[in-house]
């Protein structure tokens, strides 16, 4: 896949609207992609499956704060939750230890980023419905986390299955593990 440029996203109502750049090579695919199952982010984003990723917000334009319906809710000591005032999408994740980072919400980008192009030209129909396939996208590259955190909370048999680097809590507070959290027996 070739590196974008750019790419886009809003909140549900495009009140607020930004496009991230990827002006370097090591930019692309982001890296700080994570799955956050602590029970904040869940709350936060109304979901078993929070997902962020960590974008500089040199790289955010128009800046996230210049727009009157971007609102930050502290949620924590050290962290503050974004979201939009006017349809109550929420937007990012931002922990003041790391302020030139945004941790942005994967379901705020735009469909064509992660789905692609709709290509009616192609679409055919069936006893299924209307089909149409998708040109370009880059969710995979975009989606695919790095990490998931907070796998204390993995609910067994639907959130507990995930491939990769799992932590209990927070990366810094432990280490990494691959295997389901009920697979762990304590010691005798």
């Amino acid at each position: 896949m070739t590196r974008p440029e750019s790419i886009t996203g809003s909140c549900l109502c495009e009140a607020i609207r930004f496009t991230i750049s990827f002006p370097n090579a090591e930019d692309w695919p982001p890296q700080g992609n994570g799955v956050c199952q602590c029970t904040m982010c869940r709350k936060h984003g109304g979901s078993l499956f929070p997902q962020n990723v960590g974008i500089p917000t040199a790289n955010i334009f128009p800046a996230l704060d210049s727009n009157p319906s971007y609102k930050l809710y502290k949620s924590s000591p050290t962290a503050f939750r974004g979201f939009c005032s006017t349809c109550g999408s929420a937007l990012t994740f931002n922990d003041t230890g790391t302020p030139e980072i945004v941790e942005i919400n994967m379901g705020a980008f735009d469909e064509e980023v992660l789905c692609g192009k709709r290509d009616e030209a192609n679409a055919w129909e069936d006893e299924y419905g209307r089909h149409v396939p998708r040109i370009g996208g880059v969710g995979k590259e975009l989606c695919y986390p790095k990490y998931h955190i907070f796998m204390e909370n993995a609910i067994p048999g639907v959130t507990d299955g995930f491939e990769g680097k799992k932590y209990l809590l927070s990366r810094e507070d432990g280490k990494a593990f691959t295997k389901k959290v009920s697979d762990f027996k304590k010691p005798t």
